[in-house]
């Protein structure tokens, strides 16, 4: 529930290209005392995108920046599906649904496949 847990920013920046969310958690490890709700949510591909409270969004910033010269922020928002529909390479390929059983059994489970 969001008026128990809070608003939510999340902030898409380009990052050096072979940076990897690894590498980035680890870099951002001291700087999570002063902003506590930072959190890595993917990086990879030259993309990062990182969540935090609307309060950090400048200190998130300025953290990854500093971690990685060079890296800039390109777009903040509320929710990673507008992120990920403006910049189609932050998208997460889907699962795929298991098939449907082959096989329907009904019952003490001795019945032949259907």
């Amino acid at each position: 529930m969001k008026s128990v847990r809070g608003r939510r920013r999340y902030v898409a920046l380009r990052v050096p290209a072979d940076l990897r969310r690894d590498g980035l958690v680890k870099a951002l490890e001291p700087v999570s005392g002063s902003v506590p709700s930072l959190k890595v949510i993917t990086c990879g591909e030259g993309w990062a995108v990182v969540r935090c409270s609307p309060a950090e969004v400048e200190s998130a910033i300025s953290a990854v920046t500093g971690a990685f010269p060079g890296s800039e922020p390109v777009l903040t928002s509320g929710t990673l599906k507008t992120l990920r529909d403006r910049y189609p390479e932050l998208r997460v390929p889907r699962r795929r649904k298991r098939a449907p059983s082959q096989y329907l059994f009904i019952g003490r489970g001795d019945r032949e496949p259907h």
